[in-house]
């Protein structure tokens, strides 16, 4: 009995930490547009980014997994949902958004209090127009494992090598 109770205990401790529901697993959906036009922005990426968060006497935060996709034509994307088992710790998880030559400047979730990606999202992506600006607004690489946002990746370090920026990166 005593054995019964504590592999109960350990389960709860185990799946305190686990988030659960659409908003964790997807799938994700959205559309990307210039906010000064409402044009769709074609080809954007955008990258869901989980993150596991143990308890520990210090910051142990660290990527957990990472998904992605592309823009149509339209500007809207699809992610699709991912199926885990065990997932403790594991957070709510994060969407990045990266078009070259834009920086995301806000959502629009509708219903104003519906869950972002979840329900209808809509990014508003403003455009650099000089070199200067695209400098000051260097995207960083995702914070994913390894492969798990390959094209975004290439993508986000191409357009900084194009750039030259030096000593902004």
């Amino acid at each position: 009995m005593q054995r019964v109770i504590g592999w109960a205990l350990a389960g709860v401790v185990f799946l305190s930490g686990c988030q659960s529901g659409p908003e964790q697993w997807g799938p994700f959906h959205g559309q990307v547009v210039d906010a000064e036009t409402g044009e769709p922005i074609a080809g954007a990426h955008v990258v869901v980014q989980w993150y596991r968060d143990p308890p520990s006497l210090e910051s142990s935060t660290r990527a957990y997994d990472g998904q992605e996709a592309r823009t149509d034509a339209n500007g809207r994307f699809l992610v699709a949902r991912k199926t885990r088992w065990l997932t403790a710790w594991v957070k709510r998880p994060g969407v990045g958004v990266f078009a070259p030559g834009y920086v995301a400047r806000r959502q629009k979730v509708s219903p104003p209090d519906g869950r972002p990606f979840v329900d209808p999202t809509v990014v508003e992506m403003s455009a650099l127009r000089t070199r200067e600006e695209q400098c000051g607004h260097l995207p960083g690489e995702p914070w994913v494992p390894e492969g798990a946002a390959p094209e975004t990746t290439k993508a986000v370090r191409e357009y900084v090598l194009a750039l030259g920026c030096e000593g902004k990166h």
